[in-house]
């Protein structure tokens, strides 16, 4: 293993290092809708920082209160 080759290596692990350290992180809101069926729901929107694609997990749907009816949709970032 050469001098010149050892250096190249962590020349490339420490600017790979550097670029994956610099992108954004992806943002996580907590997103409320009604569903048809007058559910209210809850979910967890995980926004892609890289293209800004939307994916929604944690989904839970639940009928309110009989004589409630559910809010407005609402969505808010989740606490750090």
């Amino acid at each position: 293993m050469s001098v010149r080759w050892s250096a190249g290596v962590i020349g490339s692990l420490v600017a790979l290092a550097v670029l994956t350290g610099c992108a954004d992180p992806d943002k996580s809101e907590i997103f409320t809708w009604t569903d048809e069926h007058g559910r209210a729901c809850t979910g967890v929107v995980v926004v892609d920082s890289e293209d800004g694609d939307r994916e929604v997990t944690s989904i839970d749907c639940d009928y309110p209160p009989e004589g409630v009816k559910p809010g407005r949709t609402t969505s808010s970032p989740l606490p750090d």
